[in-house]
């Protein structure tokens, strides 16, 4: 191995330099190595994962076709795509911002800087809400749900949900035009463009008289709950996504109380509010629903590492 020094090739900082074989641009395999180490220097757990998803971005092939591909040598123009996208991720930004595109629910979503990346375990709200429509009795409703999602960011829960109820009828809104736009586009992709519409402005404000009182079946959110003073703390990645999308007031609840106190006129009687919290954050959500006093006892779903992830709060049928 020796460490090669990249000065002259567009994009790079004379201090730049990588491991690889003495010779011409290295093989997959090398590639691979090589940009691993990179990452795994730069304290990056999934190092070997992220140096696959990127040479197969570049090499327009799937992850498992790599291994097929592991004694193809890289052109000079792919041995330099790849190299650029390793720098950026070795900077710790997020894979899904440099690939622009993140799988949700087994659907592509796009992403791109300004949008919330979308998290695995978020797929346990649109769990829980697919379960609490069947739990309102889906069979025997003459129409689809009417869903309200705020806090859309990508649209990824909306779309989601759109791709398993056919019949829904979702409204979902953000107060920033640039996650909608992505929202849009992520719909458009996904074939259910038809079925939602994207509304900007904040929570309920946004959607004015297009959901009347009592009307709604089903509240999602999953809005910014993380303490101001815990951001600076979180990881690298998660530095680069919009603060705005993160930050949940001193103690994290502040657009959760908000939600929690706004959205009960707008539920019809029997129908939910489904919210995605902090692990440690059930206890008090449950304690904001309870002194509603216009919910049933608020349940909490966990994700797949169980930890506690999502309020499921019933509106009492009065």
């Amino acid at each position: 191995m020796i460490r090669l020094h990249l000065p002259d090739l567009p994009g790079f900082a004379p201090q730049d330099a990588v491991f690889l074989p003495a010779g011409c641009c290295p093989d997959v395999e090398a590639c691979l190595a090589s940009g691993a180490l990179l990452l795994e220097q730069a304290g990056i757990e999934t190092a070997r994962l992220d140096a696959e998803c990127l040479v197969a971005s570049v090499l327009g092939r799937a992850r498992w076709q790599l291994l097929l591909d592991r004694r193809r040598r890289l052109s000079r123009e792919e041995f330099c795509r790849v190299l650029r996208l390793i720098r950026r991720r070795e900077r710790r930004e997020p894979l899904a911002y440099i690939l622009g595109t993140r799988e949700f629910w087994s659907l592509p979503m796009s992403v791109s800087p300004g949008v919330l990346v979308p998290r695995p375990e978020t797929e346990t709200l649109v769990e829980a809400a697919l379960a609490a429509w069947k739990e309102m009795g889906a069979g025997r409703q003459a129409d689809g749900p009417r869903i309200v999602e705020l806090c859309t960011g990508s649209g990824a829960v909306a779309i989601a949900l759109a791709s398993e109820l056919p019949t829904a009828r979702i409204l979902a809104t953000d107060v920033s035009w640039r996650a909608l736009r992505v929202a849009r586009a992520n719909a458009e992709r996904n074939g259910v463009a038809g079925r939602i519409g994207f509304l900007r402005g904040n929570l309920w404000h946004a959607v004015n008289g297009q959901a009347p009182p009592g009307t709604v079946d089903l509240v999602v959110a999953n809005p910014p709950y993380i303490p101001t003073v815990e951001l600076a703390a979180l990881m690298p990645e998660v530095q680069w996504e919009p603060k705005l999308a993160l930050d949940g007031g001193e103690d994290g609840l502040r657009v959760i109380r908000e939600i929690v106190a706004t959205s009960s006129d707008r539920i019809r009687p029997g129908g939910f509010l489904l919210l995605e919290i902090g692990s440690d954050q059930a206890a008090a959500v449950q304690a904001l629903v309870a002194a509603s006093g216009r919910w049933e006892p608020a349940r909490v779903r966990c994700d797949l590492a169980g930890r506690p992830r999502v309020v499921v709060a019933r509106r009492l049928q009065m």
